[in-house]
């Protein structure tokens, strides 16, 4: 009698802790406004592949910064959108966070200006006043390498920047080339900005807190299949022809 108590209490606690392990819910933060290329393309692919495994996901802008104290504290759950290398380029200081293994976008990093400026590699920015949205960590490891620190300037958001260049306050914006161009066709006050060159390209991954690393395989997986029934390359093809 007493075993077969014992078997339905430990039944019992095992049922218990499976059911508050399980998890329905969950919310990525991201450092850019989600109107932005890299969140227009990468939230529909994290909703579907989350939905698919049975959770409801959702998305939330911070400021880079604050996203990334957020999702590795745990406060969210995840990452939406950070370099292949993250971890190196800022210095293991987010250890928390898990890649999902499957690559998201590859996106150039380029130069614009609105001044009579010729460069083809990140070394012919010597000279020259260098502005980029803050939270950028491969951009500000690439800078910080051939710029002395009065020269690198960092701000809220692309548009910001682009404003500064266009009020010729700074010399050069460093942005994604298809966000830069969006930016300069919907804004009138940024006609003269022109982008001048493409200096790297960047693989994009999402990260998720540590807590949830069984789930990453999973949603790893679930992305590689999108990409081969047709999901992934539909989505990113809308985004793009509203980029163009």
């Amino acid at each position: 009698m007493k075993q077969a108590l014992y078997f339905i209490m430990a039944i019992f606690f095992m049922t218990q802790t499976l059911t508050a392990e399980a998890i329905d819910e969950m919310t990525f933060s991201g450092g850019a406004p989600s109107d932005g290329y890299q969140p227009r393309i990468i939230v529909p692919i994290l909703a579907e592949a989350f939905k698919r495994n049975g959770i409801r996901f959702h998305a939330k802008y911070y400021p880079s910064l604050r996203s990334l104290e957020s999702s590795n504290s745990g406060q969210v759950d995840g990452e939406l959108h950070r370099v292949y290398d993250f971890h190196l380029v800022s210095g293991g200081k987010y250890p928390n966070l898990i890649r999902i293994e499957s690559k998201l976008l590859s996106v150039w990093l380029a130069a614009f200006t609105a001044k009579n400026i010729k460069i083809e590699t990140w070394n012919d920015l010597k000279k020259y006043n260098v502005i980029y949205y803050r939270g950028r960590k491969n951009v500000e490891k690439f800078l910080s390498k051939i710029l002395p620190p009065e020269r690198i300037h960092d701000t809220k958001t692309d548009k910001q920047a682009f404003k500064m260049l266009a009020a010729d306050r700074i010399d050069i914006v460093i942005s994604e080339s298809r966000q830069g161009k969006k930016l300069i066709s919907d804004n009138p006050e940024f006609s003269d900005i022109v982008e001048i060159a493409k200096l790297d390209e960047t693989k994009i991954y999402a990260y998720i807190h540590k807590k949830h690393k069984e789930i990453a395989p999973k949603i790893a997986e679930t992305i590689e299949n999108m990409k081969t029934d047709g999901t992934f390359s539909k989505i990113v093809d809308e985004v793009n022809k509203a980029f163009q």
